[in-house]
């Protein structure tokens, strides 16, 4: 599967979320909601490595809460994108692999 055709699943759990919750997905909120994943996956990067309170969760709940907000991130990021019609693939590659 193509990283476009990831955003592409991606959106209709988007829109249901956002019609079940009132939600405008305005170009503005896309990226607000971009920032807000941002920040809950810094603050699971933090609590992975030790370097905040003590939330009484173990090591595979600190590992799991990580991953899910890494997944929240790629996905809003991908869904930003195709908001905005970015080829994701076609831009990974000219960015990116070009160098490879």
């Amino acid at each position: 599967m193509q990283i476009t055709e990831v955003a592409e699943a991606l959106e209709p759990i988007s829109r249901r979320y956002a019609e079940n919750n009132s939600i405008d997905r305005s170009s503005e909120w896309f990226m607000l909601k971009l920032q807000e994943e941002v920040g809950e996956l810094t603050q699971a990067f933090i609590d992975l490595h030790g370097m905040g309170r003590d939330r009484g969760t173990t090591e595979a709940q600190r590992r799991q809460a990580f991953e899910t907000e890494f997944a929240d991130v790629l996905g809003q990021l991908l869904l930003l994108a195709r908001h905005h019609s970015v080829d994701v693939d076609q831009a990974i590659a000219d960015k990116w692999l070009k160098w490879a």
